[in-house]
């Protein structure tokens, strides 16, 4: 009896001692209510939807009027109050759409649009420059200037003169 005693000490010490804790992982999944959704804005969200390109549309116009490097490609636009008007809706219609929102636009192709103004490279980038400008003045974020750059910058070759 004793060594039955002892063969269940030993035993049992043995199956204590070798004893490996196994932590079972259980996957519990969150309620939906204590998920935080992060949705990515889109570009044209970023930059104030329509309201905020027209406003911005607007600002960067005016400054290509003072730009004494690039003001006479929109001067003529000013003689003509209902031109004006039409082009900075087409070009309100242009950025919307082409950041993500609904507008559509319905102007000439950017080669049409551009033919015959035989912009330089120099005054495309004067454009750009302007363009930052206003971007920086409506306190949009370096990564959405940094997109809307790689948009024009995908132009270019449409824009100016070959």
């Amino acid at each position: 009896m004793k060594s039955n005693h002892l063969l269940l000490f030993v035993l049992t010490f043995f199956l204590f001692a070798c004893k490996t804790e196994v932590k079972k992982e259980t996957t519990v999944e969150p309620s939906k209510e204590s998920v935080a959704v992060v949705e990515e804005k889109t570009l044209y969200e970023k930059l104030g939807g329509e309201e905020g390109i027209s406003s911005i549309v607007d600002d960067i116009i005016e400054v290509h009027l003072k730009n004494d490097k690039i003001k006479q490609f929109f001067i003529p636009l000013t003689e003509d109050p209902e031109h004006m008007e039409q082009f900075k809706q087409h070009v309100k219609d242009f950025f919307g759409s082409g950041t993500g929102g609904p507008e559509e636009y319905k102007g000439r192709d950017m080669p049409t649009a551009h033919q015959g103004l035989n912009i330089s490279e120099a005054e495309f980038l004067h454009t750009i420059d302007d363009i930052l400008l206003v971007l920086d003045s409506h306190k949009i974020d370096r990564n959405s200037r940094n997109e809307v750059l790689a948009v024009l910058f995908s132009l270019k070759w449409d824009v100016i003169k070959k």
